[in-house]
């Protein structure tokens, strides 16, 4: 009589773990893969200085900024209030991560963008992905040039103090 209640208690914990960790993983998701921070700038400011220090960088280039709020009313939507996504990209580290074949599919990632945009408090905000937590996710090759990525990003984004974190 003890063994099926102790195989049952076994199953009930191991279904309660995946429920547990299915739960943590869906609630902490969205900040984990999204980094956002106030700007200490207002709108134009955040957007001119962020194309500055892109273009003052070695390894970057500023491949577009789009008005997204353009964009979405021009195709039907209703207005989004302001809202910039600067896309940027490094040949050097563009290279290294599509160069193999097995990496190839990353390319739907790039290049990487910063949206920059007002909420509804006025207040102005970045949003761009986790670097960390995205290098951390792939793992070996990936996971090397993602976390040098990261860092020259952190620097680029060094007139707010901005930093990738795990949480």
């Amino acid at each position: 009589m003890k063994a099926p209640t102790t195989v049952i208690l076994l199953v009930f914990g191991f279904l309660l773990g995946i429920l547990f960790t299915g739960v943590s993983v869906n609630l902490a998701a969205p900040r984990l893969l999204i980094k956002e921070a106030h700007s200490p700038y207002d709108f134009e400011k955040t957007v001119r200085v962020i194309r500055e220090r892109i273009a003052a960088s070695p390894n970057w280039h500023l491949v577009e900024v789009y008005d997204q709020n353009a964009e979405v009313t021009a195709h039907g939507g209703a207005p989004i209030g302001r809202m910039a996504i600067i896309k940027y990209c490094s040949g050097r580290y563009a290279s290294d991560m599509l160069k193999a074949d097995d990496r190839k599919q990353l390319a739907a990632m790039m290049p990487k963008g910063i949206a920059v945009y007002e909420n509804s408090r006025g207040e102005v905000l970045i949003a761009m992905s986790n670097g960390l937590v995205m290098g951390k996710l792939f793992g070996g090759e990936v996971g090397r040039i993602v976390e040098e990525v990261s860092r020259e990003v952190e620097q680029i984004m060094g007139f707010m103090n901005f930093k990738f974190s795990t949480f």
